[in-house]
C-alpha cells in the first residue's frame, strides 16, 4: 500500500520563477548567463550543470526547476504536505531515477514524455531541491530521446511566459505532524475527538493544512512524508485549484486546503509502469509484469477506438494471408529454441497455431477450440493483474524464449515471417494483400471486457496460457526496439481481429 501525492504549481513561495530556461552557448555556460545561473542555483550546481551542458544536443533545451522546499524553512506546502531537510537531501535523486517531463500527469509511459530529468541537487543555502530538465526542443530530439516534441513548452519559453509545473511522488505512508499517526492510505488519516479520533490538532482527515492554536502556540497541521519517490514533473494546463473546485472538493463551508493525496486521486494520477513492479523480482519477471500493465492500458484504448481507430492493420490477420508451414516435430522437441527463433522474427503465433503447438490438437480441432477460447481474451491482462498470482505465474512461465535458436529453426522462422511476423514491413504487405482480396477482418470493439474475474474453466485457462505466451514474447524484445509500440499494439489486435 502506498500514497500518491501531487505537489501543485506555486506550492512554495520561492519569490522567483519556478521554471526558467538556462541559456547555453555552443561553447557552454559562459559569461552573463553563467553568472545569472550561479546566482539562482549556486556555484556547485552550476559546476555540475556545466559538465552536463557539453553532452546536450543543441535541440535539447535545459530548464532549471525549483522543486521542493524543506519544511523547516518554507513550512508545509499549500497541499498540506511537508518534506524535511534530511528527506529532501536523501531522496532528491529519485527525480533523476524515475521522473520524466509530462503534461497533466499523463505519466505512465516514458515514450510519451516531453523531456528528461538530467540533474537533481539539494541546494543547501536555499534549503530546496532543484532540477535540470532537458526538453525535447525539436522533432529530431524527440525521436532521438524516445519521446514527444515539447512544442507548447518551447513556444511559451520563446515568448517569455512561465511554464506552470506540478510534481507527483509516492510514499509508503505519511505522518501527522502533531499526533504522529502513520497512514498508508487516506482512509487511515487521524481525526479529532469530535470525529471519533484522538488527534488534538483536529486530524489530517478534515483539517490538513489548518493553523491550529494548541500547546500555547500555532501549529501548521500537515502530513510529513518520510520516504518520497518522485516520479513525475508535468506542465499543467488544468489548474489544480480549479479541478478541486469543480469536483466539489472545495466545499462551501469547507477548508481551502486540498491534500496532495486527495488531489492525486481526483486527477487520476497513477504510478508509471516501472514503479508498478516489485524491484526484488528477477529482471525478466519485472519486464513481463511491466508489459502486462502496458497491455492492459492499451487494451482499453483499443476497445475505446483510440488505438487503431481506422481499423488499421487488421488485414494483417486475415486467414488467407497467414498461410504457413507446420512446425516440424524437431521444433516441438526444442521448444525454447523454437520460441527464440520466432521471437527474433517477431512471430506472435495466432491462437489456433498456439493451441496446436501446446496441446497437440490437429488443425481443425484447434480452430474449433480457438473459437471458444477467443471469447475469454478481451480484458484478460487486467483480470490477470488483479488476480494476485501473476508475478508467480510469470516467474514460472514455460514460454520464455531460450538464449539462442539453431540455424535450422532460424531458417524455418524466417520462411514463415512473411505470413506471421508483426514487423511493420511484413504487416503492411499483408494488409495490402488482404485489401486487394477484400478480406479485411473487423476489430471487435464491442467485446465484453466487463468480466472482473478469470474463468477457471478449460477455455479460460487456455486463454491465460496464450496471454502468458504473449507476455513472454514481448518481454523478450528489447525496450530500445524502434517498433516495440507497434508490436505491442499488434499483439493486442491479434486478439480482436474477427
Amino acid at each position: 500500500m502506498s500514497l500518491i501525492k501531487v505537489i501543485t504549481p506555486g506550492a512554495y513561495d520561492f519569490s522567483e520563477p519556478i521554471a526558467e530556461m538556462v541559456k547555453v552557448s555552443s561553447r557552454g555556460l559562459l559569461g552573463v548567463d553563467k553568472a545569472r545561473f550561479e546566482k539562482r542555483a549556486g556555484a556547485r550546481f552550476a559546476h555540475e550543470f556545466a559538465k552536463l551542458a557539453g553532452e546536450l544536443h543543441p535541440d535539447e533545451t535545459p530548464i532549471h526547476l525549483l522543486a521542493i522546499g524543506a519544511t523547516e524553512d518554507y513550512g508545509a506546502n499549500r497541499n498540506g504536505d511537508g518534506f524535511r531537510r534530511l528527506i529532501c537531501e536523501r531522496y532528491h535523486p529519485t527525480f533523476v531515477k524515475h521522473a520524466h517531463f509530462f503534461r497533466d500527469h499523463k505519466n505512465k509511459d516514458p515514450r510519451k514524455c516531453y523531456g528528461h530529468v538530467k540533474l537533481s541537487a539539494w541546494h543547501d543555502p536555499m534549503k530546496r531541491i532543484e532540477l535540470i530538465v532537458a526538453l525535447n526542443g525539436s522533432e529530431a530530439a524527440a525521436k532521438r530521446n524516445g519521446g514527444i516534441f515539447a512544442d507548447k513548452e518551447m513556444q511559451k519559453l520563446a515568448s517569455g511566459k512561465e511554464i506552470p509545473v506540478s510534481m507527483a511522488c509516492r510514499v509508503s505512508h505519511d505522518v501527522c505532524s502533531y499526533c504522529g499517526n502513520k497512514a498508508p492510505k487516506r482512509d487511515d488519516y487521524c481525526k479529532s475527538a469530535e470525529d471519533g479520533g484522538m488527534c488534538k490538532a483536529g486530524g489530517l482527515c478534515n483539517n490538513i493544512g489548518s493553523l491550529v492554536e494548541i500547546d500555547g502556540g500555532i501549529h501548521h497541521l500537515h502530513a510529513d512524508n518520510p520516504d518520497p519517490d518522485f516520479f513525475d514533473i508535468s506542465h499543467v494546463f488544468r489548474p489544480a485549484d480549479r479541478i478541486a473546485y469543480v469536483s466539489g472538493m472545495m466545499k462551501a463551508a469547507g477548508a481551502t486546503t486540498v491534500s496532495g493525496a486527495e488531489l492525486a486521486e481526483v486527477m487520476g494520477v497513477s504510478l508509471p509502469y516501472e514503479l508498478l513492479v516489485d524491484k526484488t523480482q528477477p529482471s525478466h519477471v519485472q519486464r513481463m509484469l511491466k508489459v502486462a500493465y502496458q497491455l492492459a492500458d492499451m487494451e482499453a484504448d483499443l476497445v475505446a477506438g483510440r488505438l487503431f481507430p481506422h481499423n488499421d492493420f487488421a488485414g494483417a490477420f486475415a486467414p488467407s494471408v497467414q498461410q504457413t508451414d507446420s512446425l516440424p516435430q524437431w521444433g516441438r522437441e526444442k521448444f525454447a529454441h523454437t520460441l527464440r527463433a520466432m521471437a527474433d522474427a517477431r512471430i506472435a503465433l495466432p491462437l489456433t497455431t498456439f493451441i496446436e503447438l501446446v496441446t497437440g490438437q490437429e488443425k481443425d480441432a484447434a480452430a474449433g477450440t480457438a473459437e471458444i477460447v477467443s471469447r475469454e481474451l478481451p480484458g484478460i491482462y487486467s483480470r490477470m493483474l488483479t488476480s494476485g498470482d501473476l508475478p508467480e505465474r510469470v516467474g514460472n512461465c514455460p514460454y520464455i524464449p531460450g538464449p539462442v535458436a539453431s540455424s535450422d529453426l532460424r531458417l524455418w522462422a524466417e520462411k514463415q515471417a512473411q505470413a506471421l511476423s508483426i514487423k511493420e514491413a511484413h504487416v503492411r504487405r499483408r494488409v495490402t494483400q488482404a485489401a486487394l482480396r477484400q478480406e479485411v477482418p473487423a476489430i471487435d470493439r464491442a467485446a465484453n471486457m466487463e468480466k472482473t474475474a478469470l474463468d477457471s474453466g478449460p477455455a479460460g485457462k487456455l486463454a491465460e496460457e496464450y496471454a502468458l505466451y504473449k507476455l513472454a514474447f514481448l518481454g523478450s524484445i528489447p525496450e530500445s526496439d524502434d517498433e516495440l509500440q507497434l508490436t505491442q499494439g499488434m499483439v493486442l489486435l491479434q486478439n480482436y481481429a474477427k
